[in-house]
């Protein structure tokens, strides 16, 4: 690995030890203004559902690819914009309804997991993790569903957690790869 690797970021070394830092101090931020970042979090989701929306009523375009205008597809612009407005204006009550959704997905995820660990055939090796897999996921959903609030900023600081330990794993990679390079 050559010092230049990253013609773009200059060096590897210090892209990595960039990000990695960069990445402390977003998961330090996380961790202490939980409020804060949560309540950013959700203003972006909104001002990105707006724009999706827009998208798809004009161009037929999202992120993910061209898309067909068709009838359904304009009505789909048209209730996400509603949406990401509706979360602008009631960020609170959106953040609880997004974590009803997150409930019913781990519920949901939770439930198919642990009926195909239970169908499965004897052969499976994986029946026992997919079985713990379906049986966390259950619990997941239901503790999501019994108090959304709380299950949101346990998800932003868990995030914060996660955002600092691998801005520690990016600045270990930048040392190892200067040392490399060396």
């Amino acid at each position: 690995m050559t010092e230049n690797s990253c013609p773009m970021c200059g060096s590897t070394f210090g892209s990595l030890l960039a990000k990695g830092i960069l990445m402390i101090i977003l998961g330090i931020l996380m961790m202490v203004f939980t409020m804060a970042s949560l309540f950013a979090s959700e203003i972006l989701l909104a001002v990105l559902l707006i724009f999706v929306g827009i998208t798809l009523l004009t161009a037929g375009t999202t992120f993910f690819g061209e898309v067909k205008r068709t009838w359904w597809v304009i009505l789909l612009g048209i209730l996400v914009m509603i949406f990401g407005i509706l979360a602008l204006i009631f960020p609170a009550i959106m953040l609880v309804y997004a974590m009803y959704v997150l409930a019913a997905a781990a519920l949901i995820g939770g439930v198919t997991d642990l009926a195909l660990a239970l169908m499965g055939t004897p052969a499976q090796v994986n029946r026992g993790l997919l079985a713990v897999s379906g049986i966390l996921g259950i619990i997941l959903g239901i503790l999501f569903l019994i108090n959304p609030i709380i299950s949101a900023f346990t998800i932003v600081e868990i995030s914060g957690i996660f955002f600092f330990a691998f801005g520690i794993v990016a600045i270990i990679e930048a040392f190892m790869a200067k040392s490399a390079a060396a």
